[in-house]
């Protein structure tokens, strides 16, 4: 069969980033995810997050200490609500770095210091309601109700002459961080959220991008939580007209218990296969071998491939299908050496198995007879 070379290097193309309607990708979420999210706030201690805001009297925010016993969080779903965090016991220490300048004719500095913010037996509820916003990123939503917090002890430990005088009002301390944190969450999560980028450079060479930002609003269970994302791969600066790519059928989750599944379409295949097609011709270079692997030259010489460089181009999009035997492509190209002799057009149909095997993706390919 002449070439299928040609379609392996196209899959690959695929799958290497795997990294609109309908969803290209379903992510589900299941409540076993919460020890992955303590494993994630137990990484943040001694990482310093800088705050560049110069009206902001703290300048960085390093996380010292947290303790936290697993058995005094809990983390469930609220059916089409949202998620509920629970979390009783625990001990955190906060470095706060302070500078404050005040511009008179020039800039003075009025304060400059280090604040020790302690916290032991905090208790926290808090309701997430999640959505997706008209850009197609995550929202969330945290209602005045629907955040309490609360500590045993809250306790400031500053040096310089403004820290000073914050230690001293140890009442107004704990009124802050029981008051304030709560309305501060929401525009503080959204604000970090609008900032991620919900489009990816694939292959910069052709120019492939791919659009990951949500396609639908968030579903909730009580067991799960399910996000469909528009998975839609495209040649930079062209429309993409969706209504041209095969649709195939929305992966569906049937399960929970697994932290996290995630499912691709046909949709999200085809319409990467359709911005390949899109991107115009592939050079390939076939190498001379020599030695036991010359044998292969021999081969590819057969069917009227000799060493060199080489043009293939799609002439249609390929058509890729799932099924529960694995993922299939049927590819349709024609191929000419660059030194301008005859080419020829083929087709070829490739069968893929994909599967993994335990932290690692493997594909096995066959050829149909």
């Amino acid at each position: 069969m002449k070439s299928c070379v040609v379609i392996f290097f196209l899959v690959s193309l695929i799958s290497s980033d795997t990294a609109a309607p309908p969803p290209g990708i379903k992510v589900r979420i299941t409540e076993k995810v919460k020890d992955l999210g303590l494993m994630y706030l137990k990484g943040l201690v001694n990482r310093e997050f800088l705050i560049e805001n110069e009206d902001f009297l703290i300048k960085s925010v390093t996380l010292t200490k947290l303790q936290i016993d697993p058995a005094q969080v809990d983390f469930r779903f609220q059916d089409k609500i949202g998620l509920q965090f629970e979390i009783r016991d625990l001990n955190f220490a906060l470095q706060l770095q302070r500078e404050k300048n005040v511009q008179f004719f020039k800039k003075f500095k009025i304060d400059k210091g280090t604040t020790i913010f302690t916290g032991e037996g905090v208790r926290a509820m808090i309701l997430v309601r999640m959505n997706q916003n008209p850009k197609g990123h995550l929202n969330v939503e945290i209602g005045k109700e629907d955040c309490k917090i609360n500590a045993d002890s809250i306790r400031t430990k500053s040096t310089g002459f403004v820290g000073k005088v914050l230690d001293k009002f140890k009442s107004l301390t704990k009124h802050f961080f029981k008051k304030k944190i709560c309305p501060a969450l929401q525009p503080m999560i959204n604000d970090k959220l609008k900032d991620l980028s919900t489009m990816r450079t694939v292959h910069e060479g052709r120019q492939l991008d791919l659009d990951y930002s949500l396609s639908s609003d968030i579903a909730v269970t009580s067991r799960s939580l399910d996000m469909s994302f528009k998975g839609l791969m495209s040649v930079r600066g062209q429309a993409v007209d969706t209504d041209s790519i095969r649709p195939g059928k929305e992966p569906v989750f049937t399960e929970t218990n697994k932290m996290i599944y995630v499912g691709i379409s046909e949709f999200f295949f085809n319409g990467a296969a359709m911005a390949i097609y899109k991107s115009g011709p592939f050079e390939v270079n076939v190498p001379k071998l020599e030695g036991l692997k010359s044998v292969v030259n021999l081969l590819l010489g057969a069917v009227g491939i000799q060493p060199g460089p080489w043009t293939a181009e799609l002439t249609e999009a390929p058509i890729i299908q799932i099924s529960k035997a694995g993922l299939s492509a049927t590819v349709n190209f024609k191929a000419q050496p660059k030194a301008k002799q005859k080419g020829f057009l083929m087709t070829c149909k490739v069968d893929m198995n994909v599967e993994f095997k335990e932290r690692h993706l493997t594909m096995k390919f066959k050829l149909p007879k």
